[in-house]
């Protein structure tokens, strides 16, 4: 079976928005199942339990704070193929069947490219990889991934666990609230380490997601599967930072880092809920 995981630790404000995200897959894909995975204390609103297939509760363990736990995923995953959805994702479009194809694998898989060189969280990539003994990194943003249950997920996930635990000084980078280390570096180090594949989009074919930082003319609605958005990206040439481009992109997910821009974060959130019928979301971060 096919199912989307969610990730909602910590607060309730993180199980509202896994909320929203979970009203637009009963949206734009429902017929596939979604699972929630949460903690055995968070109070889950009757009405929120009408639409959440399935919950699974994770069990605390030392060190690891909200989106480390992903790489905890494939042991509670209830599915025989998990696409994982970061809470601050809202599907837009009716189109993931081509995105569960494109991303089939025998074990991990995500969108990501080969690294050798440049700075990413903060460290030289360069170095890292010297110091690991792999040949490359994956850069990525694990906002959404696939993975398939059995050993080659199970030796995926143990080899990221694996780094966190031998190699945090060196691939350690710290979110905002300084209690969560990324998982991103240490995903990106273990699909170099393996040799994993990933998978590329091009922004004609519209990508899986794309975040909405940095971003202009946005388009957003679930209900009449409206995705466009302009990123802007600045790029170095020979140690010098050149204007931005400005590349036109229509991703099946919109990925709200920060709840950013928390207008049209709202407005969708709001079109949501009164759709099915639940309280109205409150933004505040």
């Amino acid at each position: 079976m096919q199912g989307y995981l969610t990730l909602a630790t910590g607060t309730p404000f993180y199980l509202d928005l896994a909320m929203n995200l979970v009203l637009s897959l009963k949206l734009n894909d429902p017929t596939r199942p979604v699972c929630v995975v949460t903690d055995r204390a968070m109070p889950i609103p009757d009405g929120y339990r009408t639409f959440i297939d399935q919950i699974v509760y994770l069990e605390n363990k030392p060190g690891f704070h909200g989106c480390l736990n992903k790489l905890r995923m494939n042991e509670v995953s209830p599915f025989e193929e998990t696409m994982f959805v970061d809470s601050d994702c809202i599907l837009l479009k009716n189109d993931m069947d081509r995105h569960w194809a494109k991303l089939q694998s025998p074990g991990f898989c995500s969108p990501g490219g080969k690294a050798t060189s440049g700075r990413w969280y903060g460290f030289d990539i360069a170095e890292v990889i010297k110091k690991l003994g792999i040949d490359y990194m994956r850069t990525l943003n694990s906002g959404v991934f696939y993975f398939r249950q059995g050993a080659e997920t199970d030796h995926f996930f143990a080899t990221a666990l694996d780094l966190v635990e031998h190699h945090k000084e060196l691939l350690g980078s710290f979110h905002r609230n300084k209690l969560q280390l990324a998982d991103e570096p240490f995903i990106g180090a273990a699909l170099g380490k393996l040799h994993t594949p990933t998978v590329s989009y091009e922004p004609k074919e519209g990508s899986i997601q794309i975040t909405t930082i940095n971003a202009s003319g946005i388009h957003f609605d679930p209900f009449t599967h409206t995705s466009q958005i302009t990123r802007h990206d600045d790029f170095r040439l020979l140690g010098r930072f050149f204007p931005r481009k400005h590349v036109q992109h229509s991703p099946s997910f919109a990925h709200f880092v920060k709840l950013k821009p928390q207008a049209v974060y709202q407005r969708i959130s709001d079109q949501l809920r009164d759709h099915f019928g639940l309280p109205r979301f409150a933004v505040s971060v």
